[in-house]
């Protein structure tokens, strides 16, 4: 019997405990222009019922297929992923996300028009508060491409993708050249693309929005404070000068406290600013808001929302704003309730 070739792209779907939202996200992957791919679902040790999900969407074997672990977290499971791997090319879909239709077939054509690139990101809409939001950067954005210095990798000052945007060459992961994820990371991914990007591989970007991010109560990045410190590791394995490590690491600084200020927790905002500044705490633009009390805080967070749900609200977006949220809302509306 022939062989049938290798496919293009490994679609890499990490998941845990959102077996609500898993069919969504296949959806939008099932619907893609390009169907040159294979999907592997590493599912890290779900209870709430995601291999029956999964079962029930009766995926072809021979394009999909469900790997369980044992809750061993998200980069060891990646790293599991990449090994059982026969794409040229790793890209992630996470399950609370969505792809446009066309994600792959734009991301191959710019793969095949610059072939020097192993490693790709593209823009993207975020979702929220029941509508979609702006996109990741602007467009009009400079954003560097080639190669670039390794700390880049790190926040989104230089290089604002997310995961879901994200595509890398599979032999990139070999040994011989840059080795996986490190497993003892529990969030960050961007410590292997500071080595990657340090060792002169070169980055290319896709300005037009491919993806949509959903942004909810359930996602790991809250964990704020212990991110930074891998945030740091990440950094630091970009190899900067001693003078750009202590720049960046003031603005992770910087961008932890005001993640936590807006978790409305503004004495362990203050507790974290003097931790990691000391005596020049006090010159953190977020410092003075620690002493704003927590129900004004709220108060301010909800008048946030209820502005950005009316300035963002369907009627009122441009037209392909509006394209992704008939595309992605009604995927939203019919999911179930978690269980």
């Amino acid at each position: 019997m022939e062989l049938m070739s290798a496919p293009l792209f490994t679609v890499i779907m990490p998941t845990y405990q959102r077996g609500h939202m898993l069919p969504s996200a296949m959806k939008t992957l099932l619907d893609q222009t390009l169907q040159d791919f294979e999907c592997l679902i590493i599912d890290d040790g779900s209870t709430d019922g995601t291999d029956e999900v999964v079962k029930g969407l009766n995926l072809p074997e021979d394009r999909f297929k469900y790997v369980r672990f044992d809750h061993m977290g998200n980069m060891w499971c990646r790293n599991r992923a990449i090994e059982l791997a026969k794409g040229d090319w790793i890209t992630y879909l996470d399950t609370d996300d969505f792809w446009l239709p066309h994600r792959l077939e734009e991301f191959k054509k710019r793969m095949d028009a610059k072939p020097e690139v192993g490693y790709w990101f593209s823009n993207g809409y975020h979702h929220r508060y029941g509508r979609i939001l702006p996109t990741v950067f602007d467009r009009n954005a400079h954003i560097p491409e080639g190669k670039i210095p390794g700390h880049y990798a790190v926040g989104t000052e230089f290089l604002p993708y997310i995961t879901t945007n994200v595509a890398i060459l599979r032999k990139l992961f070999d040994e011989s050249e840059y080795g996986l994820y490190r497993a003892d990371m529990m969030i960050l991914d961007n410590e292997l693309y500071a080595r990657m990007f340090d060792g002169g591989v070169q980055v290319g970007v896709l300005k037009e929005p491919l993806a949509v991010r959903r942004i909810h109560d359930q996602q790991v990045t809250h964990l704020w404070i212990e991110e930074f410190p891998e945030a740091v590791e990440a950094l630091k394995a970009g190899n900067p000068s001693k003078e750009v490590l202590d720049q960046e690491v003031r603005k992770l600084v910087e961008e932890v406290a005001d993640y936590l200020l807006k978790s409305l927790d503004p004495i362990k905002t203050r507790e974290f600013l003097i931790e990691h500044l000391g005596d020049q705490a006090s010159t953190s633009p977020t410092y003075k808001w620690t002493f704003v009390p927590v129900p004004v805080l709220t108060w301010l967070k909800a008048v946030r929302r209820q502005w950005l749900q009316l300035r963002h609200h369907p009627t009122f977006a441009p037209a392909d704003f509006r394209k992704a949220y008939e595309y992605v809302q009604p995927l939203i509306d019919a999911e179930p309730a978690r269980r």
